[in-house]
């Protein structure tokens, strides 16, 4: 038997892009564990149910070729809106066990689908929005936010499209002259990286994936620009003319659904600091604070958690805490006691995060490299997101987190 572990991205997500891969320094922190890693490439903006939907199609085309067998087990990680996916995914396998006249609402059961969601043995959530975020309340209350960062995506794939390859790898070589790189790669890095991959080099097979980067970009660039479908399944609010469309809408007796499906379930809960005086116009600074500012009910009330990392340590949160970009109310699910919470951002959880270790790494041919796209200044290092992650593929193992034995010990 063979056990997988499946990580689906979030919001935007993708397994690679340009010069980043979604979940940096996973594979090494598990290179020790018994699992299977398989990296998902997310449709980036699309629904939840949408995206739920790819995965299951996705899982099963695993298992018609026999990548993943019958008598394997499958176990789920899911980071931000990648989480909602999961609950989705599952939710999904609930109604196709008890279908009516052998529709899963207007799709025909998929039969190879229902056999490997069936080996399905747990699911963790990273960072996710399990009732919404109030950035995404903010950003959908105004027709104006909300068509305005569509239209910045729209104006970004127009840009790269116009310029096309050459053009857009020469302006990378000028942005890197003029904002030279600092001690730690940051967001703005990411981009100046991605845009000198698609300088043409003169080896013919490095060139063939610098014209492939740049295809994957234009395309990851045209499906966010088209759909923003996600920016609404994340309102903890909807709509009132509007059935929920994910589970950060339900009802909070609809939320323990997968649990009755015999799935063991977990909830990585990060806190970030409020911005200091000096950071306070930084794009960390900003999402915060909005994140922070008059957030709606549903997310959730006041909790304590057990600090996953920290055994026998509690931390209390607040409506307004959070990790830059989901209040960390809404990421405790199905319940305290299996929700753990953990000093970090919401890009630290996935290895973007300030390191003194090698920047790069991949094969010969690909420069992936880690960024610190929040720089929320928590003290998440090295050390702290391998045994993050160490913990998560024990849980997948059939074991409960550090926090947890160690409230059983006592």
């Amino acid at each position: 038997m063979t056990r997988h572990l499946v990580l689906v991205p979030g919001f935007g997500g993708f397994d690679v892009l340009g010069s980043m891969r979604y979940y940096h320094g996973v594979t090494e922190a598990l290179r020790e564990a018994p699992l299977v890693l398989h990296y998902f490439p997310n449709l980036p903006s699309a629904s939840v149910r949408t995206r739920a939907r790819q995965l299951r199609v996705w899982l099963s085309e695993l298992d018609r070729r026999h990548v993943i067998g019958h008598k394997d087990e499958v176990h789920l990680v899911g980071h931000s809106t990648g989480g909602l996916d999961l609950r989705q995914l599952l939710r999904d396998y609930a109604r196709m066990l008890r279908p009516q006249k052998g529709i899963v609402g207007e799709e025909p059961v998929d039969t190879v689908g229902l056999e490997v969601l069936g080996r399905v043995r747990s699911a963790q959530f990273l960072s996710t929005p399990h009732r919404g975020t109030a950035l995404a309340h903010h950003l959908n209350a105004s027709f104006l936010r909300a068509g305005l960062s569509r239209l910045l995506v729209r104006g970004a794939y127009e840009w790269a499209r116009a310029w096309r390859q050459v053009g857009v790898g020469l302006q990378g070589r000028l942005l890197r002259r003029l904002l030279p790189e600092g001690p730690t790669p940051d967001w703005v890095d990411a981009l100046v990286d991605t845009a000198l991959g698609f300088n043409a080099e003169r080896d013919e097979l490095k060139r063939a994936h610098a014209s492939a980067a740049y295809a994957e970009a234009l395309r990851w660039l045209d499906h966010m620009a088209s759909d923003f479908s996600a920016i609404a399944d994340l309102d903890p609010v909807p709509r009132q003319d509007r059935a929920p469309r994910s589970p950060a809408q339900l009802q909070e007796q609809e939320r323990e659904l997968p649990l009755k499906q015999g799935i063991r379930c977990a909830s990585v809960v990060s806190v970030a600091p409020p911005p200091a005086e000096d950071a306070r116009l930084t794009v960390y600074g900003l999402l915060h604070r909005l994140t922070a500012h008059n957030p709606p009910w549903q997310l959730g009330g006041p909790v304590t958690l057990r600090r996953m990392l920290m055994p026998g340590q509690k931390r209390a949160l607040r409506l307004a805490d959070n990790d830059g970009l989901v209040n960390s109310v809404s990421m405790v699910w199905p319940d305290a006691s299996s929700s753990f919470v953990v000093e970090a951002d919401h890009a630290d959880v996935i290895g973007h995060f300030t390191s003194l270790g090698p920047a790069e790494s991949g094969g010969p041919l690909a420069r992936y490299r880690q960024y610190d796209l929040l720089d929320a200044r928590t003290g998440f290092n090295q050390v702290t997101f391998d045994t993050l992650w160490r913990q998560v593929g024990a849980f997948a193992l059939g074991e409960a987190y550090a926090a947890a034995r160690s409230t059983e010990a006592a």
